[in-house]
């Protein structure tokens, strides 16, 4: 710029032409410097210390960067682990509730069969007989059982009555063990006679049971004076509980028998009576359908209204007895005569 602000020297006798080379040669060189002082590069032109400052701040950045990627992968990895972890948790749960349901459904299934056995248990004509002649026969055994006790202890009562020394070689030490147990094996054969009879639905009749009961008296009666006689004799009140509360007990145990095998008797008679109206029920259904398709000819002995065979065809055809081939013959009948009125 000094070139350019030089004063030029004020002389007269200089030629003017070297005025305008100087000026030109002025103006030229402050055009370049013009031109070099516009260019970025003199201005961008970094020292030797500003340039380590921007190495540092590029190492730092790049340094930051790293951390980051470093964060930022970290952090996607806890995520995928939770969303992982999250899906396997959900997809316990749900087979978890599968398993749930299914035993739930089965559980079900179960209880329902059960059900449906217990109301054929109990609307089923052959398993509720089934039922009450197994709970007739279990009662029946035990109470015996229980009996079987108390003529044992009778019976060592008895032997000890008649031969107080025990000795072995004494005949009535065992004619009085066989007599008590001929009154024992008595009365158990009664009380399962009655049991069969029970079972069979045949229900006895006053006089079958006062004459059962004079012999199952006259027997707990032996028993009873045989065990506690000696003492009723002294006078011994302790020795007649001692000795004779078996037999009492034993007749009670043959009261309550007989009571529960009456109760049965009944019971099953009734149930086989249903069982047998059941039967013929279908029986009658079946006859009907065998008329309806002329498979049998109603009888010629019918009279005005009356549709059904003969008593002696229904029971040779159908192979039943002539008493319950009548009720289905007199069924047939009334249904038809309901019909047409």
């Amino acid at each position: 710029m000094d070139v350019v602000d030089r004063p030029v020297p004020d002389r007269e006798d200089d030629d003017p032409r070297a005025v305008v080379r100087a000026l030109s040669e002025r103006v030229e060189v402050a055009e370049d410097v013009v031109k070099l002082t516009a260019r970025r590069a003199l201005i961008e032109h970094m020292t030797p210390a500003e340039v380590d400052a921007e190495r540092e701040v590029v190492q730092l950045g790049r340094e930051l960067d790293r951390e980051y990627t470093k964060w930022k992968v970290t952090r996607e990895l806890r995520a995928r682990k939770w969303r992982d972890r999250r899906g396997s948790w959900r997809r316990w749960l749900d087979e978890r509730a599968d398993v749930r349901d299914r035993n739930a459904t089965t559980s079900d299934q179960r209880w329902h069969l059960r059900a449906q056995r217990v109301r054929k248990r109990l609307t089923s004509l052959d398993a509720r007989t089934a039922t009450h002649i197994r709970s007739a026969t279990l009662w029946s055994n035990l109470l015996i059982a229980l009996m079987v006790v108390g003529l044992a202890y009778t019976g060592f009562v008895v032997q000890h009555n008649f031969v107080p020394s025990g000795d072995r070689s004494d005949p009535l030490w065992w004619l009085s063990l066989g007599l008590e147990a001929l009154a024992s094996v008595a009365l158990m054969a009664l009380m399962r006679h009655d049991a069969r009879a029970a079972l069979a639905g045949i229900v006895r009749d006053d006089a079958d049971t006062r004459r059962a009961w004079l012999v199952k008296a006259g027997l707990l009666l032996a028993s009873l004076i045989a065990a506690a006689g000696p003492s009723i004799a002294a006078g011994d009140l302790m020795g007649v509980v001692r000795t004779g509360w078996a037999p009492v007990l034993v007749a009670a145990v043959l009261l309550i028998h007989d009571r529960i095998s009456r109760g049965d008797a009944q019971i099953l008679t009734k149930l086989h009576a249903e069982a047998d109206r059941s039967e013929l029920r279908d029986l009658v259904v079946i006859v009907e359908w065998a008329l309806a398709h002329e498979l049998v000819a109603p009888s010629q002995d019918n009279k005005p209204g009356e549709v059904a065979p003969s008593t002696s065809k229904i029971a040779s055809y159908f192979r039943v007895s002539k008493t319950n081939a009548a009720a289905v013959r007199a069924e047939i009948n009334a249904r038809a005569a309901a019909l047409t009125a």
